[in-house]
């Protein structure tokens, strides 16, 4: 069955054209300033454009067809991210923290110390 589209040709074709094209480089534009406020490793870049992309893309599907407001929108998704929970290193993220060793020592028995 094929999907039935309901919006005029005309708007057909400039929303496939902002999803094409605008969206896109919106998402690229977005990522690259947010590369250049601060460094990044290559995991939580890719983050980044995962969000930049979701995010993106929910607006052009509300309608946003503005580039400018497509790229504030996904900076401000990413400082919400941020703010919320981080977006976190691949290195950093998953090591688990060092406990320190516990040895016998005054007022200890044995049997407490496993």
């Amino acid at each position: 069955m094929t999907p039935v589209n309901t919006r005029p040709p005309a708007q057909h074709l400039v929303t496939e054209a902002v999803e094409l094209v605008v969206a896109p480089t919106a998402i690229e534009r977005a990522l690259h300033l947010y590369e250049q406020r601060q460094a990044h490793d290559t995991s939580v870049i890719l983050q980044a454009r995962k969000i930049l992309t979701q995010h993106i893309f929910g607006m052009v599907d509300q309608g946003e067809l503005d580039e400018e407001k497509l790229i504030a929108g996904g900076l401000a998704q990413l400082k919400a991210v941020e703010c919320d929970h981080g977006i976190k290193s691949a290195r950093t993220a998953y090591k688990k923290p060092v406990k320190p060793l516990r040895t016998p020592g005054r007022g200890m028995r044995s049997k407490d110390h496993r």
